[in-house]
Parts: C-alpha cells; sequence; structure tokens
C-alpha cells in the first residue's frame, strides 16, 4: 500500500489556514493555493497538470467534485481535513490511498443550506473527463448569475 512520504507540512499548511490545498511530491512541497471549493485543484488541473501526477494533495474539503479532478489529474493521495463519504467512495474505488481528519455525510453550499452545487452536478457520475466537463458547466452557470 503506498503511503506518502512526508504529509504533514501539508496538513500543517492546511490546519493554519496558510493554503487551502497543497501538493507535495516526494515530501516537499511543490504546488499550493488558497481558494473556495474546488477552484485551486481545477486551476492546478488545466495551468500545470504535471504537478497532480503521482502527487500527494492536502485539500481542506474533499467532496466527489474534488475526488473526481483529483483522479483526472492522476494523483496517488489524498488527504481532506474533511472528506465526504461521496468523496472517499470515489476515491478508494478509483485506486487512491485517502486519510481525513472528519468524515462528513456531503458537503454543503456557501450558506450551509443545501448539498454544494458542484457535489450535486457530479452526484451521478463516475467517469472523470464527463464530470470534469460538469463541474466547468455548472461554474460558468453559478458565475453567469
Amino acid at each position: 500500500m503506498y503511503t506518502p512520504t512526508d504529509l504533514e507540512k501539508a496538513k500543517e499548511r492546511i490546519k493554519s489556514g496558510r493554503a487551502t490545498f497543497v501538493i507535495m511530491h516526494a515530501g516537499n512541497i511543490v504546488g499550493e493555493a488558497n481558494g473556495m471549493g474546488v477552484k485551486p485543484i481545477l486551476l492546478f488541473l488545466e495551468n500545470e497538470p504535471t504537478s497532480l501526477q503521482g502527487a500527494e494533495v492536502a485539500d481542506k474539503i474533499v467532496g466527489k467534485a474534488a475526488a473526481i479532478l483529483s483522479v483526472l489529474g492522476g494523483v496517488q493521495y489524498v488527504y481532506g481535513e474533511k472528506m465526504s463519504v461521496s468523496g472517499l467512495d470515489y476515491l478508494e474505488n478509483a485506486g487512491i490511498v485517502t486519510n481525513y481528519d472528519a468524515l462528513i455525510e456531503s458537503v454543503k453550499n456557501r450558506d450551509d443550506t443545501d448539498v454544494c452545487p458542484l457535489e450535486a452536478c457530479v452526484a451521478d457520475i463516475d467517469d472523470p473527463q464527463e464530470g470534469y466537463e460538469a463541474i466547468k458547466e455548472t461554474i460558468s452557470r453559478l458565475h453567469a448569475k
């Protein structure tokens, strides 16, 4: 079973609030970002996709949308400060090793009144490319409002 070299640095960056998303390779931080939702992983996926290949990532909240993007990016290990049941299931089914501090039922929207719209848009999607397209379409629709 794969075990990350040293994810404590990444976890500390997340827990301290200095980053919401951290990418590591062989125990070294190679990228990090602050942002809401899946924006950080999406930016790396679209602008620096090789940084995700074979990487260990740490994220503030990992739901199914983030899990789909992790699989699409070729990530091999995902830590979530919070991880949803659907995110965990998706990652495990894809053979990605996971760890989390808190397992949550679902990722909520910003008002905490319903399921996150990105989680809803990928609820019935298993194909990573199809999930990516649904995420992009949903983000476009939400920003158009």
